[in-house]
């Protein structure tokens, strides 16, 4: 079933299954949509491959609790679909009737990332988790979607980083408005985030988005011009930063540099468009 049409600026579409990555992008999203006024959508993507894979007569599972090898079929796969989407849903409705926003799920068949490129084409903004394969290492999906999203995207590792705000980085004329934007309207929750600017975009940073009264909250703070990744690191630390915002067209939206980010540093990474 495909998602269905809603306009652009009314949702964010998140990435859902039984990964930690997975839950947490959820509730990062589902924070974000409270923010932001807008409807959370889930999607659950049944890989197709992996069916194909479970209709061979040689794949066996090895059960966790007893060790034991067992038949494993393309209708095991299913109903472990099925019990999967079902917890996805569960965890989508509890996190978003907690923060009173709407709410939709579904369910479609086919390859992750193309399903995540097609919802991200109706969506302002679109979250999955990181799928790290190994140390340093995005998933396939997460990869994918970082060199093609046309839309707004938030790359989320396993773990919750111990801070609680987001640092949204304005380094480039061309998304600053977005960038400020955004952290103005995350400037009227609890934790509003931190801005930093370069001294190039100084001006730029203090402008007040029109119809953003949240902006006068944020905490301005320089970023040296040239800074490099190291630099930018230690300030989330030294920060206790949430996440990191900033914009695509940000030399350090650089698809190796923000699998350094997150898959090295555990941040999450919101890239805007």
């Amino acid at each position: 079933m495909a998602i269905p049409e809603q306009p652009a600026p009314q949702r964010i579409v998140v990435a859902v299954d039984a990964s930690a990555a997975s839950l947490l992008a959820l509730e990062l999203a589902a924070d974000l949509a409270a923010a932001l006024r807008t409807s959370l959508a889930g999607l659950y993507v049944e890989e197709e491959h992996l069916l194909h894979a479970a209709g061979l007569p040689c794949v066996r599972e090895v059960r966790a609790h007893s060790g034991r090898v067992a038949p494993f079929t393309a209708g095991d796969l299913e109903r472990l679909w099925r019990a999967l989407a079902s917890d996805a849903r569960s965890a989508l409705a509890r996190a978003a009737q907690a923060r009173r926003i709407a709410w939709s799920f579904d369910v479609v068949r086919g390859h992750a990332a193309q399903a995540m490129s097609e919802a991200a084409r109706s969506a302002r903004l679109t979250g999955l988790g990181s799928g790290m394969r190994g140390p340093g290492r995005l998933g396939s999906v997460a990869r994918a979607a970082l060199v093609a999203a046309e839309s707004s995207l938030l790359l989320v590792p396993p773990q919750r980083r111990p801070g609680d705000r987001w640092v949204a980085l304005v380094d480039t004329p061309g998304g600053a408005s977005a960038v400020l934007a955004l952290a103005s309207a995350l400037a009227m929750t609890p934790a509003a985030p931190l801005l930093l600017v370069t001294p190039s975009l100084e001006a730029v940073g203090q402008a007040a988005p029109v119809g953003a009264p949240g902006a006068a909250r944020l905490q301005r703070m320089a970023l040296p011009e040239g800074a490099e990744l190291p630099s930018l690191v230690a300030i989330l630390r030294a920060q206790r930063a949430q996440g990191l915002i900033l914009a695509a067209d940000s030399r350090f939206a650089d698809p190796a540099q923000v699998e350094r980010l997150v898959a090295d540093g555990g941040w999450p990474v919101l890239l805007v468009r």
